[in-house]
């Protein structure tokens, strides 16, 4: 996202469980602000933030206002709760504008891949990269287009088209994106795993018109068993 996130705060002196129990109730979020060897206890808008982190990442900027100032920082780590998915817990950390710093970014495959055509089955691998740009140049999600990608054949994350003053960190042989024939599972592999083929119904009727030729030809001996049993 191009512009940093306002978000509201204040300083708080209460701690423990039942305070910040009381912070959430109210709208609001228990945070930390680390600095330079020191660390900042604040409250934070709950609906602001967890927006942001829902539809932005942990890469968006925030301007955080306390009282008498304002500081730039970003997201280092957030708190759910395991069962509610809801925010609980946000520490910030805050950012130079002019300093380079390393980002995790999430990676986005866009396009039809060729082999796709030869009934080829498109695989992403990776799903984020590692990059080092401007805290203001941090993009929200790179792409890769894997039109050109053929059947058996793979793309890097050296293949990538990283915008301008994006460098990116991760291994540039790393395989990003794959496509690959499908896997055919043989009759013995489909058995061993426990799974059973349905029979069309062209099947099941020849089934069964073998069933009821071999139900008559069973009454046709029985008849004749008998007749020869009353002759004799």
């Amino acid at each position: 996202m191009a512009d940093n996130v306002t978000l509201q705060a204040r300083e708080r002196d209460e701690r423990g469980k039942n305070a910040a129990r009381r912070l959430r109730a109210s709208g609001m979020l228990p945070a930390i602000l680390y600095g330079d060897g020191d660390s900042t206890s604040l409250a934070v808008e709950t609906r602001t933030l967890d927006y942001t982190l829902t539809h932005f990442g942990d890469n968006a900027l925030y301007n955080i206002d306390v009282g008498s100032g304002s500081s730039t920082a970003r997201v280092v780590d957030a708190h759910r709760d395991p069962v509610s998915g809801l925010l609980v817990h946000v520490d910030f950390a805050p950012v130079n504008m002019r300093e380079l710093i390393e980002v995790t970014v999430p990676l986005t495959l866009v396009g039809e891949a060729a082999g796709s055509d030869e009934g080829g089955v498109t695989q992403q691998v990776a799903y984020e990269i590692q990059a080092e740009t401007l805290p203001g140049d941090i993009p929200q999600e790179i792409t890769l287009d894997v039109t050109s990608l053929g059947m058996n054949e793979n793309l890097t994350l050296g293949d990538l088209t990283l915008p301008e003053g994006v460098t990116l960190l991760s291994d540039p042989e790393e395989i990003a994106a794959t496509v690959t024939a499908p896997t055919e599972i043989t009759d013995e592999e489909m058995e061993a795993a426990g799974i059973v083929e349905e029979e069309s119904d062209e099947e099941l009727a020849a089934a069964a018109e073998v069933e009821g030729e071999e139900a008559a030809e069973g009454d046709e001996v029985s008849t004749e068993e008998t007749g020869e049993r009353e002759n004799g």
